[in-house]
């Protein structure tokens, strides 16, 4: 499960607010591109921390797929443009989260 969804799990639940005060500001933030101080995870039990380093992980593996998936499309407007159809962004992302999912597993 990502820790998107564990936020939300955690949410429904109604775990302790104050805990998931600082999940949810952390998750605004990365959404948001705002900043967020860090030294918020110091305070939170560390079921809650471990939340929020899985989410900073999914938000940065996130980033750096949209980045290549990016990179691939401009590649291939370039170099190669009867090639464009036959790879989206989409389908290298949606191949990315595949095999993500797999190494989890």
């Amino acid at each position: 499960m990502n820790a998107a969804k564990k936020i939300r799990r955690f949410i429904e639940e109604g775990h302790d607010p104050q805990q998931m005060l600082v999940l949810k500001e952390l998750a605004a933030a990365l959404e948001m591109g705002r900043s967020f101080d860090l030294s918020q995870l110091y305070d939170i039990d560390m079921r809650y921390f471990d939340v929020a380093i899985d989410l900073l992980k999914d938000w940065r593996f996130d980033h750096h797929i949209s980045s290549r998936s990016k990179l691939l499309e401009q590649l291939l407007t370039e170099i190669a443009p009867e090639q464009r159809a036959a790879v989206s962004s989409e389908e290298v992302i949606a191949a990315a989260q595949d095999s993500k999912k797999k190494s989890k597993d």
